[in-house]
C-alpha cells in the first residue's frame, strides 16, 4: 500500500475513532470509550511508523487485530445514528491491519454500502479486462446503431467506461487517481444506465442490434460487479474529517423533541455539550471593583490622606 494512503487512512481511524470515543463518553459508556482511546494510541504508534522502511512490530499488527475483532463484538452497544460513522472506522481499520501485515499485496476494496459486493468471486484483473471488453461492446453498439440516440448512448457509455477504467487504482490501469471504490460505484451505474437507456429513450424497437448489446453488456457488468473482489493498487482514498462530538446532535435533539418523539429515540441521542462561558461574560461583574475611582467612600476623600484622590 502506498505510504501516503496509509497514512490517509491511519488518520481517518484516528478522527474516527476520538469522534465516537467522545460521544461514547458522553453516554456514560465509559469501557466502551476507554477501547476507543487504546484504538487511538495504538493507532498513534503506527502513524508514527508509517513511511519509514522498517516494518511495524507483528506484536502491533496483531493488538491492531485483536482491537478490530473486539470493536465489532462492541458495536451493538453505539447509538444507531452512529452507526455509520462505527462502519467507516471499521472499514479504514481493516485496510490499516492489512496494509500493515501484507504490505506489497493489492488492498482489498472497503464495502459498498456495507453489503456490496455480495460476494468475493471474479479476481480484480479479470474484472479490469471486462471493463475494457465493456467498453469496445458500447463503442461497437454505437457503430452498429440506426437511431441517433443508440449511437449516443453507445458513444458516450464506452468512453466513459474507458477514461474511468484507465484512471483506476488498479493494476491495469494508466494512472491511480480513481479510487477503486468510486469505480466500483461506477460499474453497477453505468450497467444500470446501459440496462434502462433503450427503453427510456425510446430506441429499443428502432434499434434492436444496438439495444440488445447495450442491455446484455450492461446485465453481464452488472453481475460480474456484484461478484467481483475489487483491489486496489496503491489503496488511495478521501480523507474524513471529525463531525465533532455530541453537540453536533443538538438540533436533532431539538427537533425530535419537538415532534414528541418516543423517549427510546431520545435516548439514542447524546447529551449536548454545555455551552462553553466566555472570559469577558465572567469579568464583567467585576470591571467595576477593579479600581478606586468607582468606590463611592473614595471618590472624594482619600483614606491615606486628606487630598482627594481625584487630584493625584
Amino acid at each position: 500500500m502506498d505510504s501516503i494512503a496509509l497514512q490517509t487512512e491511519v488518520r481517518n481511524a484516528l478522527s474516527l475513532s476520538d469522534e465516537l470515543g467522545r460521544h461514547e463518553h458522553a453516554l456514560g459508556n465509559d469501557s466502551l470509550a476507554g477501547h476507543l482511546a487504546a484504538v487511538r494510541s495504538l493507532l498513534g504508534g503506527l502513524e508514527r511508523q508509517a513511511g519509514r522502511p522498517a516494518a511495524p512490530s507483528p506484536v502491533d499488527v496483531e493488538r491492531l487485530d485483536v482491537a478490530i475483532a473486539k470493536l465489532r463484538e462492541r458495536a451493538p452497544e453505539v447509538p444507531a445514528p452512529l452507526r455509520p460513522r462505527l462502519g467507516q472506522l471499521l472499514a479504514a481499520l481493516d485496510r490499516v491491519a492489512f496494509a500493515e501485515a501484507r504490505p506489497t499485496e493489492q488492498i482489498p476494496s472497503k464495502a459498498l454500502l456495507g453489503v456490496l459486493p455480495l460476494a468475493r468471486v471474479v479476481p480484480q484483473d479479470a474484472h479490469s479486462i471486462l471493463d475494457y471488453a465493456a467498453a469496445a461492446a458500447y463503442f461497437a453498439s454505437a457503430k452498429l446503431a440506426r437511431t441517433t440516440r443508440g449511437q449516443l448512448v453507445g458513444t458516450m457509455l464506452g468512453a466513459k467506461v474507458t477514461g474511468v477504467s484507465a484512471l483506476t487504482d488498479y493494476r491495469l490501469s494508466l494512472a491511480k487517481v480513481v479510487s477503486i471504490e468510486a469505480h466500483a460505484a461506477f460499474d453497477y451505474a453505468s450497467s444500470a444506465s446501459a440496462i434502462a437507456a433503450p427503453f427510456v429513450l425510446g430506441y429499443v424497437r428502432k434499434d434492436p442490434v444496438a439495444s440488445l448489446l447495450q442491455i446484455g453488456t450492461g446485465i453481464a457488468t452488472m453481475i460480474a460487479s456484484l461478484f467481483t473482489d475489487y483491489r486496489a493498487d496503491k489503496g488511495i482514498g478521501r480523507a474524513l474529517r471529525s463531525r465533532g462530538g455530541p453537540g453536533r446532535y443538538r438540533k436533532a435533539r431539538r427537533v425530535v423533541k419537538k415532534a414528541v418523539a418516543p423517549v427510546a429515540i431520545l435516548r439514542t441521542l447524546p447529551e449536548p455539550e454545555p455551552e462553553p462561558i466566555r472570559v469577558s461574560e465572567v469579568q464583567r461583574p467585576l470591571e467595576g471593583l477593579s479600581g478606586p475611582s468607582y468606590i463611592p467612600e473614595l471618590e472624594s476623600i482619600d483614606e491615606w490622606g486628606d487630598e482627594p484622590v481625584s487630584s493625584r
